[in-house]
């Protein structure tokens, strides 16, 4: 604390000196999403939402690597679907960008209502406007999204966006800086177990498998490291929310398979946070769709993450029509293989 001394006047007065006490130093922001330093200007700016396939018809994929956290979500044929998020980072080429879900809006809000997506049903569409999503879509005048061609993909592989445009469109709709504690970030918590690799089990689609490497979580798919264009996906958390997923009854894709649909976007439910090679089993929950969900352990305590990137699947539990499960090495106390009840 600076302490500045005022001149004297002399005599004895019992004015002869003053203090004066200086404000202290206000605190370098930090970007909500990632616990990173960064400037007052970057964290009081939207957060942008991407809609990214996960499809090996698109790969390589772009843009994932710059995101500061990515929703995995479940959508027809066993294949899955993600939302990348970028606050005080960005990235020029995000995609290939496809269409927007009914479960978007429970996800995003609490961190943004900007939300680059393909379009999406009609069902879907009245959803987004109900939720007041801010939709950037191909044909939303500023060229947010464009298409760029590739040798052997198909035109619903070519859709991309820049998160530095789509946010100076976005903003025209909706200014509104994330909350300031969206995670809690800290040191390692004392418990957990050991963790060298996670396997998710995505109903019958490809498991996915984060395995430590020491310093992050590199991820795997198809049997293969998963890479994007800016190479190998290496994350600090991977947090696993266990959902009640259903299919929709009243929409379907081209080819007939139903959407999916979570049925329990708000509650509570079983939840694993992974950080720094090990793992902490807890619950996660939240009483409304625009309240941050929050990761607390068996002592009722919040559990930290680590500083840095964040990816979070929401997994089927076995209570829904859609099941799904984990497995984790080295096994946990009670066993390696996640029975989600």
């Amino acid at each position: 604390m600076l302490v500045f001394g005022a001149a004297c006047t002399g005599g004895d007065s019992d004015d002869a000196g003053t203090t004066e006490t200086a404000a202290a130093p206000e605190a370098d922001p930090v970007c909500p999403l990632s616990g990173a330093d960064t400037s007052r200007r970057v964290v009081e700016r939207p957060a942008v939402a991407v809609k990214i396939e996960n499809s090996p018809a698109a790969y390589p994929l772009s843009g994932l690597d710059d995101a500061e956290v990515v929703f995995e979500e479940l959508v027809e044929g066993g294949l899955t679907r993600f939302m990348a998020i970028y606050h005080c980072t960005d990235t020029k080429k995000a995609g290939p960008v496809r269409s927007a879900r009914v479960v978007d809006p429970p996800i995003m809000t609490p961190i943004t209502r900007i939300l680059a997506a393909a379009g999406g049903n009609e069902i879907v569409r009245k959803e987004l406007a109900k939720a007041k999503i801010v939709t950037i879509d191909e044909d939303t005048p500023g060229g947010a999204l464009r298409r760029i061609s590739r040798p052997g993909i198909t035109m619903e592989h070519t859709l991309y966006g820049n998160t530095v445009t789509i946010r100076k469109v976005g903003a025209e709709r909706f200014e509104q800086a994330p909350p300031e504690e969206i995670f809690r970030f800290g040191d390692v918590p004392s418990g957990g177990d050991k963790a060298r690799s996670v396997t998710l089990f995505f109903s019958q689609g490809d498991p996915i498998v984060y395995e430590w490497n020491n310093d992050e979580w590199t991820r795997s798919q198809h049997g293969q490291p998963f890479r994007v264009e800016g190479g190998l996906i290496e994350v600090d958390n991977v947090i696993v929310e266990l959902h009640r997923i259903n299919y929709s009854k009243t929409i379907v894709d081209p080819a007939g398979n139903p959407s999916i649909e979570i049925a329990d976007p708000v509650g509570e439910g079983e939840a694993l946070v992974f950080r720094d090679g090990r793992v902490f089993k807890g619950t996660w929950s939240r009483k409304a769709v625009t309240d941050r969900v929050v990761y607390t352990g068996p002592d009722g305590e919040e559990i930290p993450l680590a500083r840095g990137t964040t990816w979070i699947a929401l997994l089927p539990n076995t209570k829904g029509e859609v099941k799904g499960s984990y497995a984790i090495k080295p096994s946990p106390k009670k066993g390696a293989k996640g029975k989600n009840e």
